[in-house]
């Protein structure tokens, strides 16, 4: 399975906490970009599964990317827009 690596640049050498949150982040890419091409991007999820659903993931590695890189989270603006609110009501 081919893994896009949009999320390499937030880590440094040696980095290997910040290592292992960005091999999520790129695993959690494109399963979310694959479901927004199967489901739709709007706000609320219609996948009906919430159980499996990436936009669930997001909450969390959001959170993740905010505490591990701090401000150089801001740019992820693809993981902040899945990553908020309540996606399954």
């Amino acid at each position: 399975m081919l893994v896009t690596t949009p999320y390499r640049y937030l880590i440094g050498p040696g980095d290997d906490v910040g290592a292992e949150l960005v091999d999520d982040l790129c695993r959690w890419h494109d399963r979310m970009v694959a479901h927004v091409r199967r489901h739709g991007a709007s706000a609320r999820c219609g996948c009906g599964d919430p159980d499996d659903c990436p936009r669930i993931e997001a909450r969390e590695l959001w959170h993740r990317a905010r505490t591990e890189f701090g401000v150089d989270a801001a740019p992820l603006t693809f993981l902040r827009q899945h990553g908020g609110g309540d996606v399954h009501g």
